[in-house]
């Protein structure tokens, strides 16, 4: 059982096979107090898939239990899951293909994505499109996004409501 995220959280499988490339961790940070980023890195640490999961206030402040496979050449998956919520995503490099919360998606037309309602039934992913995910060890890639994008930022308030 992983405590509550409160920093971010680079979880990079290691592998005693250098053959292994393509997607092989996953990182989370909370970007308010009703959003959380979640994302997938490829080899050299830069993200992948960014999502952000939107839901009510405080809701990621949680206990949360960490279910991840980032042992195949060009698929990976990872899963944050709680009392509250299940947050999903899978990338098939091979494919061209991410799946969030089970719904797939082309990697080549969208690499960011947004949740809301992330805790209820009426749970919605909305794609937004494909952006230049960084690779940062000041910020949390998802905060920085944002920071650089302000036509994403202004996107993912007016969905929300406000991040």
């Amino acid at each position: 059982m992983l405590p509550r995220i409160r920093y971010l959280l680079p979880i990079l499988a290691l592998s005693a096979s250098a053959a292994i490339v393509g997607v092989t961790g996953m990182g989370s940070f909370p970007v308010s107090q009703n959003t959380l980023a979640f994302w997938l890195l490829q080899t050299d640490g830069t993200p992948l898939v960014m999502v952000y999961y939107h839901g009510p206030a405080q809701w990621h402040d949680t206990q949360w239990e960490i279910d991840s496979q980032f042992t195949r050449k060009a698929v990976g998956w990872g899963e944050l899951k709680s009392a509250k919520a299940t947050l999903h995503m899978r990338v098939d490099l091979d494919a061209g293909r991410a799946e969030i919360q089970h719904q797939p998606f082309s990697l080549a037309e969208n690499n960011t994505f947004l949740v809301v309602h992330t805790t209820d039934a009426q749970q919605k992913v909305i794609p937004l499109g494909h952006h230049n995910l960084l690779k940062t060890a000041q910020n949390p890639a998802a905060v920085m996004l944002l920071d650089a994008d302000k036509r994403l930022k202004q996107r993912v308030q007016s969905e929300t409501g406000g991040i």
